[in-house]
């Protein structure tokens, strides 16, 4: 594996874990609202929830990977647009089955669905904005700027 693939790899999975660490905190705090406002089974319905947003996290996290490991040579606009526009596909291709199977209570499932996807990408977006600054500092670019000719 060259160095250019481990770095991907090593970015991937810091997205991946990021969102995890994220999913595991929205559950902790969730547990017991959730179990006071839906009962006992609205609680597979929260970690359903939290599940589906964290996989479309883990499908959008690769674009932002490959941005991480290619600075500099990379449309990076583009790579974060596909990644979440993934996302976006990717958690809605998941919901709408889990909605629809009836293994979820499905007002509780959309809800921690909608709150996760929320958290989980405003997590991932502050990660990858600390990750870019840290690029740009040591190739040597002023912090908060983009350098200028």
């Amino acid at each position: 594996m060259n160095a250019a693939a481990r770095q991907t790899v090593v970015a991937y999975l810091t997205l991946v874990g990021v969102a995890l660490a994220t999913a595991c905190v929205l559950a902790g705090v969730g547990f017991f609202p959730t179990r006071r406002f839906a009962g006992a089974e609205g609680l597979p319905a929260m970690l359903g929830g939290c599940t589906v947003s964290w996989l479309a996290s883990c499908a959008g996290a690769a674009p932002l990977a490959r941005m991480f490991s290619q600075a500099g040579r990379t449309n990076a606009a583009m790579l974060v647009l596909s990644s979440t526009g993934i996302r976006f596909l990717a958690a809605l291709a998941l919901v709408v089955p889990g909605v629809f199977s009836g293994w979820f209570d499905r007002t509780v499932f959309v809800a921690w669905t909608a709150i996760s996807y929320l958290a989980m990408l405003a997590a991932d977006t502050l990660f990858a904005l600390w990750r870019l600054e840290q690029q740009k500092r040591t190739a040597g670019g002023t912090p908060g700027r983009d350098r200028v000719g």
